[in-house]
């Protein structure tokens, strides 16, 4: 309810032909206390004056001359268009009444009036009038407004940044996009509450760091805006912007503790970039975008080939959604292959994507916004449905059944529907559910543990198989694999790479297998593109590999023809000890062929290499009980390659053989273990085949050979 103040103070405008009437009227509401009031005799201007005046009464006789009270409702009615009509009838003609009410008026006085009514009916009007303006004003504000922060929403930033540039004609100004980077954390992390306390803050903070004469606007969730006028250089843009990143680096005091983040900003300037609101507010945005993809907390200022490239990518994510719509996928399959045996085990499915008019689209493009856009869902969706009907298809081919993997994104595992769409592709094809398999990334499983424990039980009770996916890369808890009801970890193709050459590589995958076959999993190593890296794999007991050393994905008629030969490996060689192997390395090819020489009437299997990669690739793929290795070589010095080869392969004896004596450095690797003993050049023949003669004796004695192998050594 109005106050008495405010009723007082309402603006009300007297309305009659009659100098009398219009005299009692303004005597008897200024006794009453009214202080705005206005009158007229004339009604012809009473629709201008409220136009301009916006009374909120009008008191108004229906019987005038020149133009009667029912015209000037009419007009009242169009500078009111669609709200409250502010007028109180007076007249002298009762039949009046229902006519009046039936134009709009709110309420019928007639004359000779009672004054104790007359003010009664004015006080309910002007009640209901301010109760009514308050509401709508109430109601422009928070459609202008952010209700969290008060700021200014999107649309009056716009709208104050139109009137600036038009103010401020040839003078400088930039609008800053800027948003919190990992805002999103703190609410998944805290609650929404917790996001809402830091919002204020930062927003009272950049409320208080603004240039005087700029305006600061939430647009909503994390990102702001500030626009600046009166600017002379674009490094005042640009220490605005530093100002407003000293706003995000102090940290926020939450209910939980303190924390921090940092903010990411974009900017684009009036005129250089733009000279209209909305563009200059887009640029900013585009320049923003740059920014969070450069990884956050950096500033970025609009140019034309951002502009270019936003085009792009708006034309390229209308094609996607055009791709989703006119099924222009297609699933590859790539064969996974068990290592034991050789042959082919399994499949997994690879989403691609041949765009009309550009050709086949790489997935690292495609894919990441799939999963941004929240189409992931619905093309994943396709791609299980797919995957099992090819399933179905396969069951009778010679090689069949084909179990087949499917890459699961973090939002499809998170949609609720997963499970349904599952069951549906199962039913519709009629498949074994042990036949399909769902690939989930570490990072997918761990966003909500509980909800994950729950959805993989529910797979497991299916029959459906699940893999963790890219496996060491992201950031579970060995607690949670052991409770997580999966089948299999896949081992990314990062600790694959450099397997056979990099100790803690060989070290971490050794790891996984063992820690994995204890738990009672497969394990699956992804990325092996050399027999040097499946012999290496082979060597730690891995289950299954996939790779282009055995195919890269092919179409499903491909995938077919390997099933149909028989497509299969060879076997790696089982590195058994049986046969006495010696590696030598040396980059003096004449070293190398003298050595051989001479080693090989003595009936062992003598590999050689000229450097490093090629020893390590040797050593990957055959069982080596000896390293002889020169000292003195380019790519790296003896000892150091002996070091490394310990650290990957610690069984092997390793042998030094040097022109140049280097006491120190020969006796602090001897002293590390790195070295089983160390010769100089010239050598003697003799002395040294004798000397191998009684390496390979000591190996015996440790690791264990051959019968035949332990006559030879004698």
């Amino acid at each position: 309810m109005a106050s008495l103040s405010e009723l007082h103070r309402a603006g009300i405008l007297i309305v009659d032909d009659r100098p009398a009437n219009v005299l009692l009227l303004k005597a008897m509401l200024e006794y009453a206390g009214y202080t705005r009031i206005d009158s007229t005799s004339d009604p012809r201007g009473v629709v201008a004056r409220h136009r301009q005046q916006r009374y909120d009464l009008i008191l108004l006789d229906l019987n005038m001359p020149f133009m009667n009270g029912f015209e000037v409702l009419e007009g009242l009615k169009e500078v009111e268009a669609g709200e409250y009509l502010p007028v109180l009838a007076v007249t002298a003609a009762p039949e009046h009444k229902q006519r009046a009410l039936d134009a709009g008026v709110m309420d019928f006085v007639c004359k000779p009036f009672d004054h104790t009514e007359l003010l009664a009916r004015i006080r309910n009007l002007l009640e209901v009038r301010l109760l009514y303006t308050g509401a709508r004003d109430q109601g422009a504000r928070l459609a202008c407004y952010d209700a969290l922060t008060g700021l200014p929403n999107r649309a009056l930033f716009q709208q104050s940044l139109e009137q600036m540039l038009a103010a401020g004609d040839s003078q400088a100004s930039a609008v800053l996009m800027l948003d919190l980077d990992g805002f999103a954390r703190i609410n998944d992390t805290f609650g929404h509450a917790a996001g809402d306390a830091l919002l204020s803050q930062f927003a009272q903070r950049l409320q208080r760091a603004a240039p005087a004469g700029s305006v600061v606007s939430r647009f909503g969730n994390d990102e702001f805006a500030l626009a600046l006028g009166g600017l002379v250089t674009q490094h005042d843009a640009l220490q605005a912007a530093e100002q407003v990143r000293h706003c995000c680096a102090q940290p926020f005091q939450l209910a939980q503790g303190e924390t921090r983040l940092t903010s990411s900003i974009g900017i684009a300037l009036h005129p250089d970039d733009a000279a209209d609101a909305a563009t200059l507010m887009k640029y900013a945005s585009t320049a923003l975008h740059q920014a969070k993809q450069a990884g956050g907390g950096g500033c970025r200022f609009f140019t034309d080939a951002m502009d270019v490239q936003a085009q792009r990518r708006f034309d390229f994510e209308r094609a996607l959604r055009q791709a989703v719509s006119n099924s222009e996928f297609e699933l590859y399959y790539q064969p996974k292959v068990e290592v034991s045996s050789g042959r082919m085990a399994g499949a997994e499915a690879l989403l691609r994507w041949n765009r009309p008019g550009y050709g086949p689209v790489p997935p690292s493009a495609f894919i990441p916004l799939l999963e941004e856009t929240g189409l992931i869902v619905e093309v994943g969706a396709w791609v299980i449905d797919t995957a099992c009907r090819q399933i179905a298809q396969w069951a009778g081919c010679a090689g069949g059944p084909v179990p087949v993997a499917v890459n699961v994104a973090s939002r499809q595992f998170a949609d609720s529907a997963l499970q349904q769409t599952v069951a549906d592709a199962l039913a519709a094809h009629g498949i074994a559910p042990e036949l399909l398999a769902l690939e989930v990334t570490e990072s997918a499983l761990m966003d909500d543990a509980e909800r994950t424990a729950a959805t993989l039980a529910a797979l497991r009770a299916m029959g459906v198989k699940v893999a963790i996916d890219d496996f060491g890369t992201g950031y579970s808890s060995l607690a949670y694999l052991k409770r997580f009801p999966v089948d299999a970890l896949k081992i990314d193709i990062a600790f694959i790479r450099d397997v056979t050459v990099d100790p803690g590589d060989a070290a971490l995958v050794e790891a996984i297998v063992s820690m994995a076959h204890s738990l009672g999993l497969e394990v699956v190593a992804e990325g092996v593109e050399t027999e040097a890296q499946l012999a290496c794999l082979a060597r730690r007991h891995c289950d299954q590999i996939q790779g282009y050393f055995f195919s890269r994905p092919v179409p499903a008629m491909q995938f077919e023809h390997l099933l149909l030969k028989g497509a299969s490996l060879a076997p790696p060689d089982s590195g058994a000890p049986q046969v006495r192997t010696l590696l030598l390395i040396d980059d003096e090819p004449h070293v190398l062929s003298s050595l051989q020489r001479l080693l090989r009437q003595d009936g062992y299997r003598v590999l050689t290499a000229s450097g490093a990669a090629q020893a390590f690739d040797l050593l990957a793929r055959h069982k080596v009980q000896l390293v002889l290795c020169d000292q003195r070589m380019e790519e790296m010095s003896g000892t150091e390659l002996l070091d490394e080869i310990k650290d990957m392969y610690p069984d092997t004896f390793r042998i030094i053989l040097s022109g140049y004596t280097d006491l120190a450095t020969i006796m602090e690797s001897i002293n590390r273990g790195s070295l089983y003993r160390f010769y100089t050049k010239p050598w003697d023949n003799r002395i040294l085949r004798e000397n191998i003669r009684a390496a390979f004796r000591h190996y015996w004695q440790l690791h264990g050979l051959s019968p035949a192998d332990t006559a030879r050594c004698a």
